[in-house]
């Protein structure tokens, strides 16, 4: 049985974002009106001070907390559930890409939320990109926990703030252009439209899609 690693669990997710953008962007679709129909663990975030808003059913159940709830919670809500490695390290990067990106730009991380029903830390892969109209960030969190290449012996070990640097290089290993060209490879763009879009040649799109294959875990098993 095969598994998704972090670049087909990335792609995944940023199909979901992008595809939820043109959603309410192109078809005036409200959030209150889809949310709840977004796989996953989905929420928006306040781009002045990352509280939460507009968590799905999902979101709420892992929560064990209404929108509402969290909502009122703000900033508490991190304080109470959030690693501080998530955030005084992760909340922060997100907030300065906020500030630097587009709203074609997408940042990943992972990060470190408690988990009510075991009051221990889950770790999360989380993709955003920008919603500036409503100054807000589009964000899927999905738990990694099943995925193959997490090794419980390093979280026993090590802790999971460890962990999560160590995988988080893994990731990291892909360039801005490399990124942003799998970005464009998620919205359905061809070698084309991605050479025109980046000014860049067909041949430079082809090169780089080689070598977001050949980074640590790219690969399909």
């Amino acid at each position: 049985m095969g598994y998704k690693t972090e670049i087909e669990q990335l792609e995944t997710q940023i199909q979901n974002l992008y595809l939820l953008d043109k959603l309410f962007r192109q078809y005036g679709c409200s959030f209150e009106e889809i949310v709840d129909e977004i796989p996953g663990i989905f929420h928006t975030n306040h781009k002045s001070d990352m509280t939460i808003d507009n968590m799905n059913k999902e979101g709420e159940d892992y929560c064990q907390l209404t929108k509402s709830e969290i909502n009122e919670m703000g900033v508490e809500y991190f304080l109470k559930y959030a690693h501080p490695y998530t955030i005084n390290v992760v909340a922060p990067r997100f907030q300065e890409f906020y500030e630097k990106a587009d709203d074609e730009k997408v940042k990943a991380d992972f990060q470190l939320i408690k988990n009510p029903k075991t009051n221990k830390y889950d770790t999360f892969f989380t993709v955003s990109k920008p919603f500036k109209d409503k100054e807000l960030l589009l964000t899927t969190s999905n738990p990694i926990e099943n995925l193959e290449w997490v090794s419980t012996k390093i979280e026993r070990i090590a802790g999971e703030e460890i962990f999560i640097r160590k995988n988080f290089q893994q990731f990291q290993s892909l360039t801005s252009r490399e990124l942003e060209i799998l970005a464009l490879i998620a919205q359905g763009k061809t070698n084309r439209v991605i050479s025109d879009q980046l000014f860049i040649s067909i041949d430079t799109v082809k090169q780089h899609r080689k070598f977001i294959k050949k980074k640590p875990n790219a690969k399909t098993q």
